[in-house]
This record gives structure tokens, sequence and C-alpha cells, in this order.
């Protein structure tokens, strides 16, 4: 059995179609966990309402503990051999869960991954949904080591291996998928964590999960110091792969800490008001970094890396100018890719 985890808060608009689109599964052999992490608005009846149609559904109830609490409030009533977590604004397709459960059976993984899609909220860019979302129907499928899966995160900071959806996890990884309460960036402090403890990940390339892309234009996601959050669970990872032992995962945990400082001070010069103390401290800390450990650094980075290093190390603005059109283009390549 498969024991699905979905957090609820303040979704009142879309869980109905989150619901619906996993009592839709082609795999009936699954319990559906809805966490009503004290939404303020009708989700809680309204999951309630759903309990009382289906005998699959369970309702947990609590104070508002945000998306982390609620997750590991759903774990922690799991009784299913596998674990997924959905979103309750996103949705999945109907064999998503029996293409991850084969996938893990068939190939003895332990951490079973699959792509998705963007759905817009509104017509801006619906256009690029459709044209991906019929790709790999009959898409190919990778095995990985956990070493291997967790560097895909760590080297390569692939978006569907750090989410945390998309995913089946064995019980048997339960004591990793703990998430840090009051964090931001939750998935960063956890998922290379889980990959890095399994033996085997396998990975396919169907998309079957739908990921919801709220407001008028990706650009203009809400930004502040919060999200700084991210840095505190890129440092974790250092210690976490020098505690292993494993000094080549450690080196690239540092290069992607000391890139993303700079992507940090960037994004509070840009939207947090009152920053100058924040940007200094990044700043500096960035400074360490880079004359602690840039030598080594500097001969794992690709040219686009070191170009970047560089740019803001003699400019930050400039550099801040160059990531914001950077930026706006990957975030379109994503969406198309």
């Amino acid at each position: 059995m498969i024991s699905v985890i979905v957090p609820v808060y303040a979704v009142e608009k879309y869980i109905k179609k989150c619901i619906h689109s996993i009592l839709k599964q082609t795999m009936e052999d699954f319990e559906l966990i809805l966490v009503d992490d004290g939404s303020p608005d009708k989700c809680g009846k309204i999951c309630d309402a759903y309990a009382k149609q289906d005998n699959r559904i369970r309702v947990l109830h609590q104070e508002n503990q945000g998306l982390s609490g609620a997750r590991n409030t759903g774990l922690k009533a799991a009784e299913g051999e596998y674990i997924a977590y959905i979103d309750s604004d996103d949705s999945v397709e109907p064999d998503y869960l029996e293409e991850l459960y084969s996938n893990a059976v068939r190939f003895n993984a332990e951490v079973s991954v699959c792509g998705y899609l963007f759905d817009w909220e509104t017509q801006e860019i619906k256009k690029y949904v459709k044209a991906t979302q019929n790709r790999d129907k009959a898409g190919k499928v990778c095995t990985y080591s956990g070493r291997e899966a967790a560097a895909k995160i760590v080297k390569e900071n692939e978006r569907r291996m750090i989410t945390s959806w998309g995913k089946l996890y064995h019980k048997s990884l339960k004591p990793y998928l703990i998430y840090p309460e009051g964090k931001t960036h939750e998935d960063e402090f956890v998922t290379y964590r889980v990959f890095y403890k399994a033996n085997r990940v396998v990975v396919s390339q169907r998309r079957l999960y739908h990921y919801l892309q709220r407001g008028s234009s990706i650009m203009n996601e809400h930004f502040n110091e919060k999200r700084l959050h991210k840095l505190l669970a890129l440092k974790e990872s250092i210690a976490f792969f020098k505690r292993a032992g494993d000094s080549g995962m450690e080196l690239y945990a540092r290069k992607r800490y000391l890139l993303n400082l700079q992507i940090g001070w960037f994004r509070s010069h840009r939207f947090i008001e009152d920053n100058k103390k924040l940007l200094k401290k990044i700043r500096e800390e960035w400074k360490q970094n880079l004359k602690k450990y840039g030598k080594s650094i500097w001969r794992i980075c690709g040219l686009a890396d070191k170009i970047s290093i560089l740019i803001f190390g003699i400019s930050p603005r400039l550099y801040g100018v160059i990531a914001n059109v950077y930026a706006k283009r990957e975030q379109t390549n994503e969406i198309q890719s």
C-alpha cells in the first residue's frame, strides 16, 4: 500500500481538483492522508466530506504548523510500504502512482521519481504547457545509486530531483523524511539526504505530476529574508557530506553554496528594503568562503560559473544585472522544456 500525504492550507480553490486526481488513480491500493493544517477557509470541511465518501481517506486536523509540520504529521500517521507527497494545489495523472510503484518494484529502488509539468492559472503561458504535456509518454527510465542521485542535486541542481513531490519513497527512508519546521525551501534540507541514504533511485522521464504555478508571472515570485533559508540548507549539506567523509560531494556542496550566496545577494538587493546590513553579511560570507575554498572550487567550475564568480567579485551590482537576464531565460526554458 502507498500512503499519499497531502498537506492542506488555504487552498479551497484547488483542493477538489487535487483530491479528484488522486482518487482517479489506476492503482487503487493507497491511503490518502489529508492534513488540515489549521486552514482558515473551508478546506477542513471539504476534506471531511471526501472522507465520508471514500474509506481510503483519512483527515487529520491540527493547528497551523506550516508545510513541514503538516508533512511530518502525515508521515507519522502513514501505514503504507511507500510514501508519496502531493501539494494540495497540484494534481497528478491517473497512472502517477502506478508508474512510480512499478518502477520501484521493477528496479528494486527505494526512491522512484517522475517528471512534472507546469500548470498555469492564467493564459499567459498555457501554450507552452500544451506543447510539452504529451512528450515522453513512453519515456525512458534511468537508475542511479543513491550517491549519483544526490549528485543530481548537489552537482547539477536538477529541480525535479530536489522537490519532495513527484517521488515515491520506501518506508525504510522514513527517518530521513523529517522536514524542518519554520523554514522555507524545506525540500533543500531533506531530499539530497534521502537520496544519499538510498541504495538505488529510479527516474522516469514521463511527466505525470502537474505543478501549479500561481500568479500572473513566474518572474513575480514573492521574496523576503525567509527565502534565504535555502542558504542554511546548503550549508547543512556541506556538513552532512563532511561527516560522511565524502570529500568529492562536500566540494560540490561548497561550490553550490558559494554560487547561491551570489544569488541570495542579488535577490536581497532587488526585493528587500533596508538591506544594507544583510547584503554586507552575505558578501562577507562569500568572501570568506572564496578565500578558504576558492582554489578547490575553481577547479570544478565550468566557464559560466567562473565568469559569474569573477563578475560578482568585481561588482555585485553588475552581476545582478546579468543574473536577472539569465534567470528570466532559464525560467522560460524550464517551462518550455
